[in-house]
């Protein structure tokens, strides 16, 4: 008997569209688009709108209100994580959460062949949708394998 080699690619799990902010947006304008969309991060793009950073809830808490910084002027560049990590679209979840892993990191910024960035997949979502794993188990068992 072989085994099944069906296995779940970021295309399927990631969300879409990406929000995104400019370097110069001031991190209250990106906390309210997190508010605003619901979302725990917010890509950061420059000023030739090449995605170059992110900034996430945490990077908040840690990088501004930890610090006491009350400058409504601090802008996302200041707090942004850079550089972001980026996997192909195609990868399966295995190659996401192996490069979360590598890397230290919650989120990956999915891109397609041209490099564009077309979405965002998270720890969570490759989480939640692990169960492929147990019911691939579950049809081997089955199967007497």
């Amino acid at each position: 008997m072989q085994l099944p080699k069906r296995s779940i690619k970021v295309h399927e799990i990631m969300s879409r569209p990406v929000v995104t902010g400019r370097e110069s947006d001031s991190v209250y304008a990106i906390a309210e688009k997190m508010k605003r969309h619901r979302i725990g991060s917010v890509v950061i793009r420059n000023a030739k709108n090449v995605p170059v950073g992110i900034i996430t809830e945490r990077d908040i808490i840690r990088r501004m209100l930890a610090k006491k910084t009350r400058n409504a002027d601090v802008a996302a560049k200041d707090i942004m994580s850079f550089p972001l990590v980026k996997i192909m679209e195609n990868a399966t979840l295995e190659e996401a959460a192996a490069l979360m892993v590598k890397k230290k990191v919650k989120k990956l910024c999915a891109i397609d062949r041209s490099e564009g960035l077309v979405g965002i997949i998270s720890e969570s979502d490759i989480i939640r949708n692990a169960n492929y794993i147990i019911d691939t188990l579950k049809e081997l068992l089955s199967a007497g394998y």
